[in-house]
């Protein structure tokens, strides 16, 4: 029997997915604390810190469509997923994995997300995201094919 509750897919845009669970990788830990959260910070507080969750998100798409070679994909809320025609996007990742940014790499298309959250949205992060995006733009620009990081893992998952 548990071997039908391992789920398996190759063709999901975040790269190879495997859960040996039925739950997925939502552990009941989460739900708890996302339960105690609300219980903590009540409807009004949930409302603030959507709103000031919805308009970081807003001023970093902008800012990513403001950046020559990178587009956002959609038309996401918080979740914002980008991508280059022309340039390697998971150098793009590597580059600002360097400078402590967690984002995620994803493809079909090749791109990468970032997911907003109350963190970004203290003064200075959306900012500094921004012009560290583009300082990673202007680096893959000018320099050559580097080795290692994540860059040849993820261009070899997007070719399954």
């Amino acid at each position: 029997m548990r071997r039908y509750q391992y789920f398996t897919a190759t063709d999901w845009p975040g790269g190879l997915y495997l859960s040996p669970t039925f739950a997925g990788s939502r552990p009941g830990a989460l739900s708890a604390a996302c339960w105690a959260a609300m219980i903590s910070m009540g409807e009004k507080g949930y409302l603030e810190a959507s709103r000031k969750i919805l308009e970081t998100a807003s001023q970093i798409k902008e800012g990513i469509d403001g950046i020559e070679s990178l587009h956002v994909l959609g038309d996401p809320l918080w979740v914002i997923s980008f991508a280059s025609d022309n340039l390697d996007i998971y150098r793009i990742l590597d580059f600002m994995s360097k400078k402590n940014w967690n984002l995620n790499g994803l493809h079909k298309p090749s791109s990468l997300h970032i997911c907003v959250t109350l963190r970004h949205t203290q003064k200075g992060v959306a900012e500094a995201f921004i012009s560290d995006l583009s300082n990673a733009m202007e680096h893959v620009k000018r320099t050559p094919t580097g080795k290692g990081g994540m860059a040849p893992v993820y261009g070899m998952a997007a070719t399954l």
